[in-house]
Parts: C-alpha cells; structure tokens; sequence
C-alpha cells in the first residue's frame, strides 16, 4: 500500500460524507470465519465472514461493555464473539449467547447493509438511514486473465476519482493523450463517459461507468492488439480529506484466446502484469493533484469542459442538502462521521 503525504488544503472542509456504496476491501482480503477492521468516514466499521461465506458489516463496539470486535473479535459459526466477555451475536446482529450460562441481554450490534460484488465488499451509507434505490452491479469477467490489484492511501475528496474521468483537459496535459474525443451520458445514479484518443501513436477508447461516487467501471479497448482491459476502481472515504483508493484489473487480448492453455497462461500472467503496470502509472500521475486540490464549489470552467460540469450537477445527488455559498465562496458545512443507523 502507498500512502501519500498529508493533504495541504486551506479553509474549512466544504463538503460531507456523501451517500452511496462505498468498498471496504476486495472479497479475498476477508477469509471465511476471520475478523477485519476497516477505516470508514470518520470512524470504524467491522468486517467478518462466517463459515457459510456470508460477509457482515457490524459498528465497531460490543453494546455490553464497549469492547471494540475488531480486537481480539471472533466469528464462532454464523456468530461474531465479543473479545471482552465472549458475548455472540448472530447474523441480525441479536446478542444470542453468553459464556456464563444466562439469559442474553436485549443487546444488539448496529448492522450496515453489505453487498459483495465483482470481487469487492461494498456498505450501504445514507446520512438519513435511508435504503438504497440502487444496487451496485456484478460484472462477469470469465475468460479475462487474473486479476492484479493495488491500494493507496490519498489526501483530498473521494470524488476527485470519478471527476477525473470526464475531465478532457487534463488526460492531453497530464497523461499525454492526444487527439482526445469525449461525450458524455448521465443515468441517474450513474454517469458514463466514453473516451477516444491516442496514446504514442496507438488508438484508445476508454468507457468509464461511475455507479455512485464509490465506483468507477472502465473498459479500455486497444484494436491494434485486439485487447480489452476492464479496471474496476473504488474511492471510498475514510476521515476528513483522506480516502482509500482500490484498483483492480483484467484483461483479455483475442490472438492469446487462440493458444493452448500452456501457453495461454504466463503469457497472460506477463501481459496483465505490464498493463496494470501501465494503468496504475498513468494514474499515478493524478495523485499530487488529488492530494493537494482545494475543492472549489464554482470552479470556472471553459465551454469545453461540458462533461465536468455535468459530473458536478451530478455528483452533487450524493451529498446531504447544503447551504447556499455566501458571495460566491465555498460551501462551509463541517464534516461529520457517517451516522451509524440500522439498516433493515
């Protein structure tokens, strides 16, 4: 994991948490019966697996006497088992048992709504406790190579990730793009951005799907070498101006279909690692740029930038209601620590 430095911002922090599916970790990071313990906007979240494979996401503390169950925690069965006192709770989050023979007490963990999909553990975070209207999707990548993953640890906004993908003018400045064409869709809670261009003289089309501001779809095709690369990335908020990127890809390039399985697979072993290669350094690029940008709530844009300024109307869906800016100045409300409310 690589941890950038501290993020050199001014002024208060403009914005909150925003609403939507955020990943807490790729679904092999958490074992069958293994505990893990994950930052999350401002506080903890706990992650277990029991052993018929189900993952929970649970707030942090034993409601007995406050132990935290990602220290020492353990998962018995179905049963995640307080550290402290040995307390178990079931798969609802009821108290279900007590080591010492009594009746369990009318404890209960607060749940978060988990969905697992392509690869990675996503929670449900609404600032109302409200339910989700969308589902994130679950993409099928049979016949792609194995997939490579990295993880980084950022200063700034978790959107900056998804506001990257539609902005035009820096993918010539930035990354060295050239001859660069974008349109743009939006569907309510996703935005689709299809991108072509060339690269050193080779011709890219990148289709980049944000389903919330949590998770960023990207088919990249390369026809010269009949290949297809889809990255799958996910910013998830962790405290005030901090956040947690997770970047995994895979890829698949059709003259290697064609070869026998002995030579099929270390040829996609070292083409998948030269292209995750290739893409975490391209995005590499953007990262003292994240770390060190001021969030600007009127940024002045030129008339080119249409697509960024759609993703602003856009993303702004995710963010609780807000106060108008005084004299054109930035939105002040303060950040709070997502609310931990029960989700049904």
């Amino acid at each position: 994991m690589i941890v950038m430095p501290e993020p050199v911002i001014e002024g208060p922090r403009p914005l909150p948490y925003p609403n939507g599916w955020f990943a807490l970790c790729f679904s092999d990071e958490l074992k069958r019966e293994s505990v893990r313990t994950a930052p999350f906007m401002g506080g903890d979240l706990v992650l277990y697996r029991t052993a018929a494979g189900i993952a929970h996401a649970v707030t942090p503390y034993c409601p007995h006497l406050g132990a935290h169950l990602g220290h020492g925690g353990k998962v018995d069965g179905e049963d995640l088992v307080c550290p402290f006192h040995g307390l178990a709770y079931g798969p609802d989050g009821a108290c279900v048992r007590t080591p010492f023979g009594s009746t369990p007490p009318r404890a209960t963990l607060d749940k978060w709504l988990v969905q697992e999909r392509s690869g990675a553990i996503f929670v449900w975070r609404d600032h109302l406790g409200r339910a989700p209207d969308w589902e994130m999707p679950d993409f099928d990548t049979t016949g792609f190579s194995p997939a490579r993953g990295s993880c980084y640890e950022l200063g700034g906004y978790a959107h900056d990730m998804v506001e990257n993908s539609s902005d035009v003018r820096h993918f010539p400045h930035l990354h060295g793009f050239t001859d660069v064409a974008m349109r743009h869709e939006v569907d309510r809670h996703h935005l689709t951005i299809d991108l072509t261009a060339r690269w050193k003289g080779v011709d890219v089309h990148l289709r980049m799907t944000s389903h919330g501001l949590g998770h960023v779809h990207g088919e990249t095709d390369v026809p010269r070498f009949g290949a297809k690369v889809i990255t799958r990335s996910y910013a998830t908020p962790t405290a005030p101006l901090k956040w947690t990127l997770r970047w995994t890809d895979v890829m698949r390039v059709a003259r290697i279909d064609a070869l026998p399985p002995f030579l099929r697979q270390p040829l996609y072993a070292l083409l998948a690692g030269i292209a995750h290669h290739w893409f975490v350094r391209v995005v590499r690029a953007d990262f003292p740029i994240w770390s060190n940008r001021r969030y600007l709530a009127r940024p002045m844009l030129t008339a080119e930038e249409n697509a960024t300024a759609a993703l602003r109307r856009w993303m702004m869906q995710f963010y609780p209601e807000q106060p108008a800016p005084r004299n054109g100045g930035p939105i002040l409300n303060p950040a709070r620590p997502s609310t931990q409310r029960r989700q049904s």
